[in-house]
C-alpha cells in the first residue's frame, strides 16, 4: 500500500493493520502511539542544538493545547516503561538466585 499521498483515513487504517499484525497487546500497542504522538508533536521544533525543554516551550507557543496533552501523556508513557524495566530487572535478579541456589 502506498501511503506517500495517503489521506489520513487511509494512513490510520494501514497503522491499525500494522498493530493487528504486530501481535503487541493492547496495553503495548497503546505505549506504541502515545510514544509516536509525543514525538510527531515535538518533531517540528526539536531541531539543531534545541533541547527537549526548548522544544516543549516552543510547541507549547505554537499549540498550547497539544502542549498540554503532551504533558499529561508523557508522564504516564514513561512510568510504565520505568516499570516494565523494574519488572525486567526483578525478573533477573529472581533467576540469578535459582541459578546460584
Amino acid at each position: 500500500m502506498d501511503l506517500r499521498r495517503g489521506d489520513p483515513d487511509r494512513i490510520a487504517e494501514a497503522l491499525r493493520r500494522l498493530l493487528d499484525d504486530s501481535g503487541m497487546t493492547s496495553e503495548e500497542r497503546v505505549q506504541v502511539l502515545g510514544g509516536a504522538l509525543v514525538v510527531e508533536a515535538l518533531r517540528p521544533y526539536w531541531t539543531g542544538d534545541r533541547t527537549a525543554e526548548a522544544a516543549h516551550f516552543a510547541l507549547r507557543a505554537a499549540d498550547p493545547e497539544l502542549a498540554d496533552a503532551i504533558e499529561a501523556l508523557a508522564p504516564m508513557l514513561l512510568g510504565r516503561a520505568e516499570v516494565r524495566e523494574e519488572a525486567g530487572a526483578a525478573i533477573e535478579a529472581i533467576e540469578a538466585l535459582l541459578r546460584a541456589g
